[in-house]
């Protein structure tokens, strides 16, 4: 390996560090030095422009549901003062739909997985980040454990909860007056073309992908408001595209449902990847 300056882990050696994140299961796509990117089930780098980041610099910053961090690595890169990242520190706390925790062979910890935060960790060892990471679920976000945040983002993450109005009201709690939410989710492309200006969602609560409700664009905007949010500016739509590493049964012969969702997809944000999902962002301030 290369010798490497305490100040600078630039100066890491790509290969050995390549080395080092192949070893782990990745959710995001993260370029953590140049020459070194995780393989990751999704590949969000594309989207940065689109979505609508407020100037973080010198401001405090939440990542909400971080994962491996692509998000708060993003804002640290973008001279947040301070970032704070939380997630579960196991998998006990997803909202497993009741079928799902009914079946006695069904382990909820997934404790035959890496570790929650094992990439997170890793990367923040390799930048010799100053981005802190707390074990909390959304639902305990509480300005007496955490503080404030001039900017709380949450990503992909809604779709995923069972309850995402009280998840919006605790993030509510910490935006520090004057903050903002910015709120990157999921949108349900057949049911934004169903929903012809209404809000509309799609309950599924069922299958270990645990996803919850499937919403349109227009539902989205009505759960932040309901939640007490307004929204100052919206983004363009794009897809959260499938990185290396998307799981494999992605990659079976196409069929008439991925031609559809394809065809969806390129109407809303003129992007035809195949499996990537439909996304939006929304910049948002508290009503109150």
């Amino acid at each position: 390996m290369a010798a490497v300056s305490a100040a600078d882990p630039q100066s890491l050696d790509a290969k050995e560090v390549q080395r080092r994140l192949d070893e782990l299961l990745w959710y995001h796509t993260i370029d953590v030095v140049p020459g070194a990117v995780t393989r990751g089930w999704f590949d969000l780098r594309h989207a940065l422009p689109k979505i609508p980041f407020p100037d973080v610099r010198g401001r405090r910053c939440l990542d909400v549901g971080t994962w491996d961090g692509f998000y708060a690595y993003e804002l640290e890169q973008r001279g947040a003062g301070e970032v704070v990242a939380v997630d579960l520190p196991d998998m006990r706390g997803i909202d497993w739909p009741p079928e799902v925790l009914a079946d006695p062979s069904f382990d909820p910890t997934l404790s035959d997985e890496q570790p929650r935060a094992a990439g997170f960790h890793l990367v923040n060892e390799i930048r010799r980040s100053s981005v802190a990471w707390r074990g909390l679920s959304i639902y305990e976000l509480d300005p007496a454990t955490v503080g404030t945040f001039d900017l709380v983002l949450v990503g992909s993450l809604l779709v995923h909860l069972r309850d995402p109005i009280r998840a919006l009201d605790a993030v509510r709690q910490v935006v520090a007056p004057g903050g903002h939410l910015l709120l990157v989710d999921y949108i349900h492309p057949s049911v934004n073309v169903l929903g012809r200006g209404r809000p509309l969602f799609e309950l599924r609560g069922e299958g270990s992908d645990f996803q919850w409700w499937l919403a349109s664009d227009l539902g989205l905007q009505q759960v932040l408001k309901v939640a007490g949010f307004t929204i100052d500016t919206a983004s363009d739509h794009f897809l959260l595209r499938p990185g290396e590493h998307y799981p494999a049964t992605t990659f079976r012969a196409h069929t008439r449902r991925d031609y559809v969702s394809r065809a969806l997809n390129w109407r809303f944000a003129r992007d035809a990847t195949f499996g990537g999902h439909l996304h939006r962002a929304y910049l948002c301030r508290p009503r109150f």
